[in-house]
């Protein structure tokens, strides 16, 4: 004889509002001592998304730029290195009278405001020496001035070897920083025919800052200050259940993938949205993997009633193949409905233009505006990046969505090199909260039954996903009680 639900209401009362706040613990982060926020307090937007990031983040570490000949845009290399990479090398290593905090730092917030990258020559080459601020600043350690060889004339010719890049369920916590100000050997590797690229020996992910800006386009709705207050606000608390969002991965069906470059080590090949869609599918997302000529837009997708919360896309390339081109001049983000959780990569080479000067270029989509358009996590290119050093979706995802990596872990474990033109856009120290369904046998009796709902009168979980503990929870264990005992009538249990 099973029993029944005994009726104790101030208790149901008492454990419910304890099991809300459980339910919105965060599943990672940094500790706030581990964040400095790199600002320029003689540039307006710079010091309003100090003031903003201040108020989400009471806490972090700071430094003020303080010089109105740091200007938003490009900034040339020369005055990078007395403007920015100086002093703040300074700051961090103690040598301007504060302690040395360069190994208790982990992450570095840049600003809009900030400039966006730093000048260089030769851009559709891999011995390029354009950078993003944010991807040079990642090692700011290491002496990148110093003479290299070959198509390298220099160290900070070429992109270098990430070595935080595919490296899964590990946060920064589990790389020791004490040898982050020891110079690294660069040697030069040909990755293909005629492709140079820099390694480092013994660099390792504890040998790099996590340098993620903080920037927004602007949109009918809002100026660019109040998008990045949005994005602020929402991505304090970000819960999905996975079987109420969907994600959309879209490229063509060539053999030429642009996901899928295969070249050797360190730059392997990755077929990025395959991985991702087999990692995903299996925690019960709703997936849309479209590989046919047709540009998938939002309303084209079956299920019209589930956000996006991954945005994988060739987008304006598209149409390399022959394949449909997307409509308009990248303005496709608009057409797609997205959570708050909603993370955005792009086969685009300059998806991040308009963070340097407000301009599209090349009718690729921009990232910025994808941040407008709600989402919270995405990393652009200031400058071509070529397809083998373009940020994966799959590390970025997997890591955010699978193991409660924060926004700046997942972003460097996504781009394959550094000193060069990825610039992570999001709050670096956001994270997500991803439903995972309970075993709603309670007590581990091995059966779901009345003993289990004494269990749960006791101690209240959300059930059904939607991160309350309330009413509909209590239903929904009785109904699973109820399909026990059917089961066990069936069966003769």
């Amino acid at each position: 004889m099973k029993r029944g639900l005994r009726a104790e209401g101030p208790r149901w009362v008492v454990a419910a509002s304890a099991a809300l706040v459980a339910a919105g613990a965060a599943v990672g982060g940094i500790d706030p001592q581990a964040v400095l926020l790199l600002y320029n307090s003689e540039e307006p937007d710079s010091q309003a998304v100090r003031d903003m990031y201040v108020a989400a983040h009471p806490g972090i570490l700071e430094f003020d730029l303080d010089n109105a000949a740091v200007n938003p845009g490009t900034i040339d290399r020369a005055d990078y290195l007395s403007m920015i990479r100086a002093p703040l090398l300074n700051h961090l290593n103690g040598l301007s009278g504060g302690p040395d905090i360069s190994s208790q730092v982990i992450v570095i917030v840049t600003t809009r405001g900030l400039p966006a990258r730093v000048r260089g020559t030769d851009e559709f080459q891999v011995y390029s020496s354009w950078a993003s601020l944010e991807s040079e600043l990642a090692l700011i350690q290491q002496d990148l001035e110093l003479p290299g060889s070959g198509t390298l004339n220099f160290r900070y010719w070429g992109p270098v070897d990430n070595p935080y890049h595919q490296r899964f369920n590990q946060p920064m916590s589990l790389f020791s920083r004490a040898n982050i100000k020891v110079q690294r050997t660069f040697t030069r590797v040909a990755i293909a025919a005629g492709i140079d690229v820099w390694q480092a020996t013994g660099l390792t992910p504890g040998d790099i800052y996590l340098v993620c800006r903080v920037d927004a386009a602007p949109s009918p709705g809002g100026t660019a200050l109040q998008n990045i207050q949005a994005l602020l606000d929402r991505s304090a608390t970000l819960q999905l259940n996975p079987v109420n969002v969907q994600v959309v991965l879209d490229e063509y069906a060539s053999s030429e993938q642009l996901d899928d470059d295969p070249l050797g080590s360190p730059f392997p090949g990755l077929d990025d949205y395959d991985f991702t869609t087999a990692y995903l599918g299996p925690q019960g997302y709703v997936i849309t993997h479209d590989q046919t000529s047709n540009f998938v837009e939002g309303h084209e997708l079956a299920d019209q009633s589930r956000p996006v919360v991954v945005l994988g896309s060739y987008g304006e390339n598209h149409d390399l193949d022959g394949s449909e081109n997307p409509p308009g001049d990248g303005v496709y983000v608009a057409t797609y409905t997205f959570h708050p959780a909603a993370m955005f990569t792009s086969y685009e080479s300059f998806n991040g233009n308009s963070i340097v000067n407000g301009q599209q270029r090349a009718d690729h989509q921009q990232v910025l505006d994808f941040i407008a358009q709600g989402g919270s996590f995405t990393i652009g290119s200031t400058r071509e990046p070529f397809t083998f050093a373009a940020a994966d979706m799959f590390p970025l995802a997997r890591n955010m969505l699978l193991h409660g990596l924060t926004f700046a872990e997942a972003a460097y474990t996504a781009c394959p090199a550094l000193s060069w033109q990825t610039t992570p856009v999001g709050d670096p120290l956001a994270v997500i909260e991803v439903f995972t369904p309970p075993n709603l046998d309670l007590n581990g009796d091995g059966e779901i039954d009345a003993d289990d709902v004494y269990v749960f009168t006791d101690a209240p979980i959300d059930i059904n996903g939607d991160f309350t503990v309330d009413e509909a929870d209590r239903l929904a264990m009785l109904e699973a009680v109820r399909e026990g005992e059917a089961a066990d009538v069936l069966t003769g249990g």
